[in-house]
């Protein structure tokens, strides 16, 4: 760059009043789902309440070129936040526009793509407000699914945090006026393709956790028995898609003993100590020479960090092992519920901040360490036993809940609950999927942090019971409460048992169209599953987050419109994937009915509604929604 004209401070405000913006043909498609999205609002929002000065959401590499005299900024780095942008920017100016301050906003869309016209037009038909609160889709166009999908989650988060209006006011003040972004401009001979190449190919940058990991080793000073053992467990806790107990060897250097059965115990399944200076003790007296090379004072924390283990006696089943399970959680957010669990105090679950969390602690010295070391491992040991996989096996996938063991000298997965297919192990899997397909944001992932904190303090022998009573706090003290209580009361103060029944709680928030939350519907589809309504042999649940109007909300030529409030009944919703949602969203409900048949469901209630034996209109709408009404007042 050279000259400071090419790098731009810019305001959001600003960016929508200082010229146009076109995604390239060689970028790829709007990925953002509903978890991206409503982690950037969170982080505005955070700011906002904090009232800090400015927040920065990173920079916007452009190219700046002509035509017919205009001048646009081709994007080569952030077209999916600028996307996201216009969507949020029109999903307030629709929703909040009774406020003079957003009324007057001068929001004009300002971003288009290059050979995608579907993308355009569907950016278009959503800013294009026109006094509706809803954006108008006309049957013959074929709009892009991802994007419609990015406004509706946009507006469901939005609706569900601002609430009030000064808290509206105040968001969208700072994000208009204090959320900053850099808008830098390469240079004009730039061969943009390699430019793009490089920019998708940048290395990775001294991860959070790793620094957080050496402020740990640092705090516990001399101690190497205790530094070793920490580190060791740190190292195989980071991988969170292979179980812990590969993460010990078999054997190593001098030990007599391998350091698995030492901690695990002969059939890898047991953790034989309770704090980490037991197992440093063990490893020294395992350990013939009774010495560790484990002077780190005089490293860099990059050097720490990057240290490579000694890992030729490791048994090579890391690649195995994480080719077969996926976590539903990262490390760095899995840190976050063990301290969480260990100081049972309000930890924010934003591993964007793992280090401003943490720096509190760290403040306690080496007593704070050694219990979190030791929690780390018991909490992951628990999570591998007791949490959800994704497994892949033999060409198939599913979810799995297995721990591992030894027997006869070989490592076997088996079903943490009983080897009946279809008894308790495959009811908790119901449960667990159930509660992390309803929150696909990890800093939401409360159910988590419950269903730890659980067996960590209780046990797991009363797990399913407390995981029923978990998912009726949810519904009855979250979900349907006419003042939600928080997650952190729910779990640590109520103990995850719920306050409030089918007596006092707010029906009406069922039928509210778009904005009826995912877990409402998953927890009905698990009552559903329960009762083995038809299809429920092959259901499980999976990421769904388009609200699905069977009669539509606009349809066709010819065919008549309701009610909006009939429309919006809890009778003629359902969850789908956004993709199935995005082909007939104006047809009528038989034509839905085909097309699903053949397409196979995505939810047990959205089969109850195709099997309806009378016509699809406001009578069985009604009829419907409160059979599932009953359903789920009967819990």
């Amino acid at each position: 760059m050279n000259n400071s004209n090419d790098i731009k401070e810019l305001t959001i405000k600003e960016l929508f009043s200082t010229g146009k913006y076109v995604i390239p043909r060689y970028q790829r498609n709007y990925a953002w789902q509903e978890k991206e999205i409503t982690q950037l609002i969170q982080d505005v929002y955070d700011y906002a309440l904090k009232d800090k000065t400015n927040y920065y959401i990173g920079t916007l590499v452009v190219y700046e070129r002509s035509h017919n005299g205009h001048t646009y900024y081709e994007t080569i780095d952030g077209q999916q936040r600028l996307t996201t942008l216009n969507l949020i920017i029109s999903a307030i100016k629709r929703n909040f526009a009774n406020h003079d301050k957003i009324y007057n906003f001068p929001f004009e869309l300002n971003l288009a793509f290059d050979s995608r016209k579907k993308s355009t037009s569907t950016l278009q038909a959503i800013a294009e407000i026109n006094g509706s609160k809803e954006p108008f889709f006309r049957d013959e166009i074929n709009y892009e699914s991802n994007i419609k999908q990015g406004y509706w989650d946009t507006v469901k988060f939005l609706k569900n945090e601002l609430k009030e209006d000064n808290t509206i006011i105040n968001f969208f003040r700072f994000l208009t006026e204090n959320v900053k972004i850099f808008r830098v401009k390469v240079p004009h001979d730039t061969d943009l393709n390699h430019y793009f190449e490089i920019m998708n190919n940048r290395g990775e940058q001294l991860e959070k956790h790793e620094i957080l990991k050496a402020k740990m080793l640092e705090t516990l000073k001399n101690e190497d028995s205790l530094k070793y053992s920490f580190n060791l467990i740190w190292e195989a806790c980071s991988d969170m898609d292979r179980y812990v107990q590969y993460g010990f060897s078999t054997s190593r250097g001098n030990q007599k003993k391998d350091e698995r059965k030492i901690i695990f115990g002969v059939d890898w399944n047991n953790l034989q100590f309770s704090t980490l200076d037991e197992i440093a003790n063990s490893i020294i007296e395992s350990n013939e020479t009774n010495t560790f090379d484990y002077n780190e004072d005089s490293l860099t924390i990059e050097e720490i960090t990057k240290q490579p283990r000694n890992n030729q006696n490791l048994e090579s089943t890391k690649s195995n092992d994480a080719e077969r399970f996926s976590s539903v959680v990262s490390f760095p957010n899995f840190l976050l519920h063990v301290l969480r669990i260990v100081t049972k105090e309000n930890i924010p679950l934003d591993d964007k901040r793992l280090l401003d969390t943490f720096n509190h602690y760290l403040e306690k010295g080496p007593c704070f360490v050694k219990e979190f070391g030791f929690a780390l491992l018991k909490t992951r040991f628990l999570f591998d036993k007791y949490i959800i996989k994704r497994e892949f096996l033999n060409d198939n996938e599913q979810w799995s809940l297995k721990q591992l063991k030894l027997e006869k000298d070989k490592p076997r997965y088996v079903n943490s609950f009983g080897e009946d297919e279809n008894g308790q192990n495959k009811e908790i899997i119901m449960l667990l999927s159930m509660f992390h397909v309803s929150s696909p944001t990890q800093i939401y992932k409360h159910w988590l942090n419950a269903a730890l904190y659980h067996v960590v303090f209780y046990g797991a022998q009363s797990f399913l019971y407390f995981l029923h009573d978990l998912s009726k706090a949810f519904f009855f003290d979250r979900f349907l409460a006419k003042e939600p209580l928080d997650y952190y009361d729910i779990i640590y103060q109520n103990q995850g048992i719920p306050k409030q029944n089918s007596k006092n709680v707010n029906w009406d928030i069922l039928n509210k169209g778009v904005q009826v939350e995912n877990f409402i519907f998953n927890y009905l589809d698990f009552e559903l599953w329960k009762r083995k309504a038809e299809g429920y042999e092959k259901f499980e649940f999976a990421f769904r987050s388009s609200v699905e109007h069977y009669y539509p909300q606009n349809p066709v030529a010819n065919i008549e419109k309701l009610k909006k409030e009939i429309c919006d009944n809890f009778g003629n919703l359902c969850l789908l994937s956004s993709s199935k949602n995005s082909r007939l969203t104006n047809h009528t409900p038989e034509a839905k009915k085909d097309y699903y048949i053949k397409a196979g469901i995505d939810s047990l209630k959205q089969k109850v509604m195709m099997n309806y034996p009378e016509e699809w209109d406001e009578k069985a709408i009604l009829k419907h929604g409160k059979e599932m009404e009953d359903i789920l007042k009967s819990i």
